[in-house]
């Protein structure tokens, strides 16, 4: 990952309070599209992934289904440089990659 990525998740709230990739933000797939700029998460300030449709943008859930899709949703979005995690959650943990607890 870049020095200071965008990497957000896209499991719903009680999966990301469970676990979550350390700086993660938790936008549910479901509501992705429609609430990227002014998801409560985000305190409705812009961030990165707002103001810089070129800048990286890494998501993931928990085992990269979720994510794929919301990758090619932003693709569609016009965000140019999207990934979606393969293996999601799951296979980050499984291979010994740093989580933080939320809850």
């Amino acid at each position: 990952l870049d020095d200071n990525p965008v990497v957000i998740d896209v499991r719903e709230p009680d999966e990301f309070a469970r676990g979550a990739i350390p700086g993660a933000v938790n936008i549910p797939r479901g509501v992705l599209e429609f609430e990227l700029k002014q998801h409560p998460v985000l305190n409705c300030e812009p961030h990165p992934v707002v103001v810089m449709p070129e800048q990286p943008i890494y998501l993931y859930c928990r085992s990269g289904g979720r994510s794929a899709l919301a990758a090619a949703s932003l693709q569609t979005m016009g965000f140019a440089n999207v990934w979606s995690l393969a293996g999601g959650y799951c296979a980050w943990e499984s291979q010994g990659h740093p989580v933080s607890i939320v809850a």
